[in-house]
């Protein structure tokens, strides 16, 4: 991946439009890597101690402007 810069930006539930502008500007093939090393390192993390539903309040929460349609 990519060193850290201005314009890094990594894959996630809910991103900034500032981050969604900037993750659209990266080639396809390192917005490909960006995601594969998002979904290992999730893999490697272990099981979570709270349940999904309450993953998705917490971003809810952090983001209003998101509506239930868009997370599910």
């Amino acid at each position: 991946m990519s060193s850290k810069t201005v314009d890094d930006v990594q894959p996630k539930a809910v991103m900034t439009p500032d981050e969604l502008a900037r993750w659209n500007t990266l080639p396809p093939d390192e917005q490909l890597a960006r995601l594969r090393g998002a979904i290992q390192s999730g893999m490697d993390s272990g099981p979570a101690d709270v349940a999904t539903d309450e993953i998705w309040a917490k971003i809810r929460a952090r983001n209003p402007h998101i509506g239930l349609q868009s997370v599910r």
